[in-house]
């Protein structure tokens, strides 16, 4: 069965809560809380990531998700999957409901034995190559004696909020959340530059990298021509 929630702590449980600029008010300081995503929420969170990620992230950019019909589909029953792992946080401004970011997480164990039978879109395939590749040659299971570790699958801030340091305080808030359920470590595959800095700020560190042009050696299913960033990071950071 691998890793499964508990009951405690409930949903939602606020993780972090953090200051940053307000777009509606003449960017003052606002305050802003990082949280469990709830069910009720699932549609917007949907919308959220159609408007603020699949046009935006490299390698979804690039392979041209948003056109295609069967990709959308799948990429979506995706974020579906993984709001069901009850691991998904949102950041929200004090005072609003609109969504201000999303991370999608999972806890993957040494267990799982999820396949992806089901994914018949030669892009999304592709996609999922690319990122199996860097767990595949760097495995954070083997690497630091973990039997589970929280990785994620999407970093989206909304376009109204961005270049406000918020996406580095949605990375923040996955340290206490992982205390409360005993996680050692948390690793993502960070497709684009701001991401990867981002993550750099709160101390992941670089366990593996490719570039796209090394990439692109391998064959066509992890070619990217004229992709919007450099490399392709695979980037943790252990929780004390």
């Amino acid at each position: 069965m691998g890793w499964q929630r508990p009951s405690e702590p409930a949903i939602p449980t606020v993780w972090y809560t953090f200051q940053a600029p307000d777009p509606d008010n003449g960017d003052q300081l606002a305050n802003y809380r990082v949280e469990d995503l709830t069910e009720d929420r699932y549609e917007d969170t949907i919308r959220h990531y159609t408007n603020n990620f699949v046009d935006d992230e490299p390698l979804c950019e690039n392979k041209q998700l948003s056109q295609d019909e069967q990709s959308l589909a799948e990429i979506t029953f995706f974020w579906r999957w993984c709001f069901e792992k009850r691991m998904t946080i949102v950041c929200y401004k004090e005072g609003s409901n609109e969504i201000v970011g999303a991370n999608l997480l999972n806890v993957k164990h040494v267990d799982d034995k999820e396949k992806w039978d089901m994914v018949k879109s030669k892009k999304i395939v592709d996609l999922l190559l690319t990122n199996e590749y860097m767990t595949d040659q760097f495995n954070i299971f083997q690497n630091y004696g973990v039997d589970r570790y929280l990785t994620a699958y999407g970093l989206a801030i909304n376009h109204r909020y961005r270049g406000r340091g918020i996406a580095t305080e949605i990375l923040r808030a996955r340290i206490p959340l992982c205390r409360a359920f005993g996680i050692q470590v948390t690793a993502t595959n960070f497709t684009a530059i701001g991401s990867q800095k981002a993550a750099a700020k709160i101390g992941f560190k670089n366990d593996f990298e490719v570039t796209y042009d090394d990439f692109a050696k391998m064959g066509p299913s992890y070619s990217f021509p004229g992709i919007k960033s450099k490399s392709l990071k695979l980037m943790s950071l252990k929780i004390e």
